[in-house]
C-alpha cells in the first residue's frame, strides 16, 4: 500500500508528484487503562509523534512542499514555535528547496537546536510567545507574507488564512481516523492557531465521521474556548500567559474556522492549567508510555476535566491527537535528571534490590 500522503490523492490538492519521508500513517492506540481509571468506554491516542520528525506539521510540510515544486518556488519561508520548523526544514531538504525560518526566540532549545543540521536560514524572534500580544504574533505572520510575495517565495505558515492548500495535508488524519475508529464519539485536539482544528475537522467531515470536535486549550491563552463559552465577542486576546509552547497563539489566524468546525460538530471547548497539562504529560507516560511534548497533553488534561464535569461517561470513546514528541521539550526535566544516583559497580546490587522491594511493597 502507498505510503505518505500520496495514499489519498484524489482528496487533496493535484500535484505531479509527492515529497515525502514517510509521513502519515500514524498508530491509533487503545489507552485501556487510563479507559478504566475514568470510567469510559474506551480512550485512543493518535500518535502524530510518530511522524518522520515527531510531529503532525510533517503533513503540512509534506502537502506545501509538493506545491511548491509544482508551482516552480524557488524556495519557502515559514513561522515557527518549533514543530513546524524542523517539519519544513526536513522536507525542504527532501524537495532540494532553500528555505528561511522565523522561529519564536523563546521556543524550547529542543525544537531549536534540531534547525541546525539542515542549513536553513534563520531569525530567532522576540515579542511572539509566553507574554507576546496578538498583535506581534499577527505582525510576524504579514511580514513573513510580504517577504514570500518579494521573493516568489512558498508561504509555508502553518494556519488556513495563508497557507489553504498546504494545509489540506491535516485532513488526512481525520481519513486515517475513519478507517481506524469510524465510531470515535470524540476527538480532543489541542489548538493555537485553529488550524490544526479547523483542517482535521474537515477530513472527518469529508469521511462522515460524526465525531465531535473538542477544543483543547491553555487557561491562560484559551481564546477559542472563552469565545465558545460565551466570555469573548471574538475569539481573541490581547495576549498570552502560558508555558505551554505551541499553542501561545492570543490572535489565532484560524480562530473563526475552528470555532465553526467545532460547533458544526456538536463539540465544545476545555481550558487547562499549565499544571494539569504537565501533570496529564507525566500520567500518559507512566501509565501507557506515551511521551509526547506538553501541548499534546492538553489534550489527555482537557478529557479529565471533562469526566469531572460530567461531559464525558460511561458510553464514550474519545480520541486524542498526540500532535508532538516528548523529547522536544525536555528542559523541564532536567532537573529530575541531575538527581538520578550515581552508584560504583560495588553499589549496582544493593541499589536494584532497593528498588525492588519499593515496587513489591
Amino acid at each position: 500500500m502507498m505510503s505518505g500522503l500520496g495514499r489519498f490523492a484524489a482528496d487533496l490538492p493535484a500535484v505531479s508528484r509527492y515529497v515525502t519521508l514517510g509521513e502519515g500513517g500514524t498508530p491509533l492506540l487503545a489507552l485501556d487503562r487510563l479507559a478504566a481509571r475514568f470510567g469510559l468506554a474506551g480512550l485512543s491516542a493518535k500518535v502524530e509523534s510518530a511522524n518522520p520528525t515527531g510531529s503532525y506539521k510533517d503533513r503540512v510540510a509534506a502537502m506545501s512542499l509538493s506545491l511548491a515544486l509544482d508551482r516552480g518556488n524557488p524556495g519557502w519561508i515559514a513561522t515557527s514555535s518549533g514543530n513546524a520548523g524542523l517539519a519544513f526544514a526536513a522536507y525542504g531538504v527532501r524537495a532540494g528547496l532553500p528555505g528561511f525560518l522565523c522561529v519564536v526566540a523563546g521556543a524550547p532549545p529542543g525544537k531549536l537546536i534540531p534547525l541546525v543540521p539542515y542549513g536553513i536560514g534563520l531569525a530567532a524572534v522576540t515579542d511572539v510567545g509566553d507574554g507576546g500580544s496578538g498583535r506581534s504574533g499577527a505582525g510576524l505572520m504579514e511580514l513573513v507574507r510580504d517577504a514570500a510575495r518579494r521573493h516568489e517565495l512558498f508561504l509555508g505558515i502553518t494556519a488556513n488564512r495563508y497557507n489553504p492548500d498546504g494545509m489540506r495535508g491535516i485532513e488526512t488524519i481525520g481519513y486515517e481516523l475513519a478507517e481506524q475508529l469510524p465510531d470515535t464519539t470524540q476527538v480532543y485536539v489541542p489548538t493555537g492557531g485553529g488550524g490544526l482544528l479547523a483542517s482535521l475537522a474537515r477530513g472527518l467531515a469529508h469521511r462522515g465521521v460524526p465525531a465531535a470536535v473538542v477544543a483543547c486549550q491553555p487557561a491562560g491563552c484559551a481564546p477559542i474556548v472563552r469565545f465558545l463559552d460565551g466570555e469573548l465577542a471574538r475569539p481573541v486576546i490581547e495576549r498570552c500567559d502560558t508555558r505551554v509552547s505551541a499553542l501561545q497563539l492570543p490572535e489565532p489566524p484560524d480562530g473563526d474556522l475552528a470555532v465553526a468546525a467545532v460547533i458544526g460538530s456538536g463539540g465544545w471547548g476545555t481550558s487547562v492549567s499549565d499544571e494539569e497539562t504537565l501533570a496529564a504529560q507525566r500520567l500518559l507516560a507512566a501509565t501507557e508510555g506515551l511521551f509526547v511534548e506538553p501541548a499534546s497533553a492538553t489534550g489527555l488534561a482537557a478529557v479529565i476535566r471533562d469526566v469531572a464535569a460530567g461531559r464525558l461517561g460511561g458510553t464514550d470513546h474519545p480520541v486524542l491527537v498526540l500532535t508532538g514528541a516528548g523529547w522536544k521539550d525536555l528542559d523541564r526535566f532536567a532537573a529530575a535528571a541531575e538527581r538520578i544516583p550515581e552508584v560504583g559497580l560495588g553499589g549496582v546490587a544493593e541499589r536494584v534490590d532497593r528498588w525492588a522491594g519499593e515496587v513489591r511493597s
